[in-house]
């Protein structure tokens, strides 16, 4: 989905979380500025979002945004909020990223999402589209560690097989250690 902003165009890609999804997971973490797990309130971080989490480390996306969802079926609890986000800023910290944020949401309301909930008082941080509208570009780096995103198999015959995507930083030459 592409959402236009005042400063700059979002381009939104869902990842689904089933574990079948992975790859398309890896994917579209490759190619992000910004990455949104989304958590359902009731139910906590997950064994899911840990491993999207180290997905999200390992294709090198540095911003992470927690999204709890369903906020309203939990009455707006500040202190189920607030065990979510501890268990997650906790996580993240075993993880490179340079920015973790959580933010309470009701997506079927859009409560906190587009616009600040008045069911949630006490929070105080930003609305989910506000924080993505701020968040600097992911910098490519050619004096980084190699990183090439494998995005399709190119089998032509019995003995190619071909990997195509995108050089996401660093370099790479004939002859080099892949």
């Amino acid at each position: 989905r592409y959402l236009d902003k005042p400063t700059r165009r979002l381009v939104i890609i869902d990842s689904p979380g089933h574990e079948q999804y992975t790859r398309n997971m890896a994917t579209g973490a490759s190619h992000a500025d910004v990455a949104i797990l989304l958590v359902d309130a009731r139910t906590g971080v997950k064994v899911q979002t840990r491993r999207h989490a180290a997905i999200l480390d390992l294709m090198g996306v540095a911003r992470v945004v927690l999204a709890v969802n369903k906020m309203d079926l939990v009455d707006w609890s500040e202190v189920r909020f607030r065990e979510i986000e501890a268990e997650f800023l906790a996580l993240s910290a075993s993880f490179g990223f340079r920015d973790a944020v959580t933010i309470p949401v009701s997506a079927v309301l859009g409560d906190n999402v587009a616009r600040r909930s008045n069911a949630a008082p006490w929070y105080d941080g930003p609305v989910l589209l506000d924080h993505l509208q701020h968040v600097p570009a992911r910098q490519t780096r050619a004096d980084g560690a190699f990183r090439f995103p494998v995005q399709m198999v190119v089998r032509a015959g019995q003995d190619f097989r071909g990997l195509a995507g995108t050089v996401a930083s660093g370099t790479v030459g004939i002859g080099s250690e892949v």
